[in-house]
């Protein structure tokens, strides 16, 4: 959708080309070898740029040195969940459960490492419990595990797991990140204070490209952000629309890229 606004803005053909694989990984590397001149320009998440250096082993591209950044594009969040009869209900509830029980939480997520997992990582490790990962390729066998007992907890985004959440099939422990369009939706960090792990994809272009080119992308795409209609198809996406500046998008990057190298690290995470 974006790409169709740059082109009636800029007045010249915007082809978007889909490399699929590896979590976007080679999309990125084909972005990171590009001519710096500002007509290749490569979408980007939280996943295959502040979490990839880090959980996985073989990575493609360099996200600190062959990237500047351009826009965030938006913000999304993760859902956890419970066993809708089980006793735990809200986050305060996994922790006592966890610690008093000396257990080790077994969470169903969709991959190892990926964002899912390590929001909930860092739960466990900030408030001294153990988290055992299951990886799974779909959120329904999530639920079917959930409602068997054989989780504790499953975690993915919460667009995916809300019709079994309104359902009652599975009980909201809470959202990753407060969504300030579903204030009713009980947000981990209303219980845990600084407790914020949002979602988030923007766009990069290759490292070289001149900051005016850059501010004059970021500037574009920014407007077509503030749209109205635009901003409807993304909330209907379960995508929470920003507005910032390469400098801040740039801010978020490394303040994700740092808090995540620390954790993987604190809690032993080899990379895959």
């Amino acid at each position: 959708m974006i790409g169709d606004r740059l082109r009636v803005r800029f007045n010249q053909p915007v082809i978007v080309e889909n490399h699929a694989g590896a979590s976007g990984q080679i999309g990125l590397n084909r972005v990171a070898r590009a001519k710096p001149d500002g007509y290749t320009i490569g979408v980007v998440q939280i996943t295959n740029l502040a979490l990839a250096p880090f959980v996985t082993a073989k990575l493609m591209y360099d996200p600190q040195k062959d990237f500047v950044p351009v826009v965030e594009i938006a913000e999304n969040y993760l859902a956890i969940v419970s066993n809708v009869n089980g006793p735990l209900k809200n986050i305060k509830d996994v922790i006592d459960w966890a610690k008093q029980g000396k257990r080790e939480v077994k969470l169903g997520s969709p991959s190892q490492g990926g964002l899912p997992h390590l929001s909930v990582a860092l739960i466990a490790h900030e408030n001294g419990f153990n988290v055992q990962n299951i990886s799974y390729k779909d959120v329904g066998p999530i639920v079917t595990d959930l409602a068997s007992g054989q989780l504790d907890l499953g975690v993915s985004s919460y667009t995916s797991l809300a019709p079994s959440i309104q359902s009652g099939r599975v009980h909201l422990v809470g959202i990753t990140a407060k969504d300030k369009f579903l204030p009713e939706l009980p947000a981990i960090g209303d219980s845990l204070p600084g407790y914020s792990v949002p979602g988030w994809n923007g766009i990069v272009a290759p490292a070289g490209t001149d900051p005016k080119i850059v501010e004059k992308l970021n500037t574009a795409i920014n407007q077509i952000l503030a749209e109205p209609d635009i901003q409807e198809k993304l909330k209907a996406l379960g995508l929470i629309p920003t507005i910032k500046s390469p400098q801040q998008f740039a801010e978020l990057i490394k303040s994700d890229t740092d808090r995540f190298a620390k954790l993987v690290k604190d809690i032993g995470f080899q990379p895959l």
